[in-house]
């Protein structure tokens, strides 16, 4: 009788799931996935952020190699290595003769595109000279430097390559001359060579391609057929490096005693006019900055620059990223 009672006094004391047991269990499913939702926006930002510190490198990493590739051949004349002693087309050797017959429209300064006595030279935190025609103010970011680099470009061209209205230098072991047009210089030895003169000028500008738009940028001013100095008016199409580039400095690296390395680095405006032959070695710091601010985001953070720590001022959304290099110039 007993065995016969036992299952149905069991089954008259088993329950179904009350109101409370219910709200727990919803709450409690409620905090998981309000977890799983908090672990998934916050992986999600760091993703975002990850990615923008990556485009960030990506982008100063090029910034930087374009920058390395010009300067290390900066003072490279082809077959010849002496840049003070490359001639003009009138044959005089002496470097007082800037000028060319045909000197460049908008050139930076007086003779500027063609001083090869100097593969590098720069101002620091100005445009002072160059404010009036190839860097004007309206496309100069303020306060951050310029760097010029001129060389040769390595290949060399056939006389029937040559074009019209462009530089070139002419040159063989025993010596280089500078000419326009389509005629190369007499008296070379027959294994002499033409070279396409390079010159430019890397700055940073306020926008990148619309004045106003923000978006400050890496350029350079170069030399173009013409001759010209290129500096294209608002609008049209630019000589645009890198956008995000929001500063750049440089430090010169002087060799005072003929071993080939630098025993200082010092700023454009402290370089004395006798040693930019001695310019062994650059610096380059460049400060990037994304292209869009980031409303969860304010950037309190102080980066060390070669003349003090840089402190965005007002306080933004935008992020930054200091990147720097030192490279070494191949043709002392």
């Amino acid at each position: 009788m007993m065995r016969q009672i036992r299952p149905w006094r069991s089954r008259m004391h088993m329950h179904g799931l009350g109101l409370i047991e219910l709200m727990i269990a919803v709450t409690i499913g409620l905090v998981l996935i309000a977890g799983a939702l908090s672990v998934f926006v916050n992986s999600r930002q760091t993703y975002r952020t990850n990615q923008e510190f990556a485009r960030l490198m990506e982008s100063g990493n090029y910034a930087l190699d374009q920058i390395s590739q010009s300067v290390r051949l900066a003072g490279y004349w082809g077959k010849y290595n002496t840049g003070d002693q490359v001639r003009r087309r009138t044959g005089d050797p002496s470097f007082a003769q800037l000028y060319l017959s045909s000197p460049a429209t908008t050139d930076c300064t007086a003779g500027w595109y063609a001083d090869t006595e100097r593969g590098v030279e720069g101002l620091n935190n100005t445009n002072a000279g160059y404010q009036n025609t190839c860097i004007p103010d309206n496309r100069y970011q303020a306060d951050t430097d310029v760097l010029v680099v001129r060389h040769v470009d390595p290949t060399p061209l056939e006389a029937a390559d040559l074009a019209a209205n462009t530089v070139y230098i002419r040159a063989d072991p025993n010596g280089a001359e500078m000419f326009v047009g389509t005629i190369p210089p007499g008296g070379f030895l027959a294994s002499a060579l033409n070279y396409e003169l390079v010159t430019q000028a890397f700055y940073v500008s306020d926008y990148n391609l619309v004045a106003g738009d923000g978006q400050p940028t890496l350029k350079k001013a170069a030399l173009v057929a013409g001759p010209e100095v290129y500096t294209p008016a608002i609008g049209t199409s630019q000589e645009i490096v890198v956008p995000g580039v929001e500063d750049m400095q440089i430090q010169y690296g002087v060799d005072t005693n003929n071993d080939g390395s630098a025993n200082s680095f010092m700023d454009a405006n402290n370089v004395t006019a006798t040693q930019w032959d001695d310019i062994v070695a650059i610096r380059v710091w460049l400060l990037m900055r994304n292209s869009f601010e980031d409303p969860d985001y304010q950037n309190t953070s102080q980066y060390r620059m070669p003349d003090g720590l840089y402190t965005p001022n007002p306080v933004d959304g935008y992020r930054r990223l200091l990147v720097t290099r030192t490279i070494k110039m191949r043709n002392l």
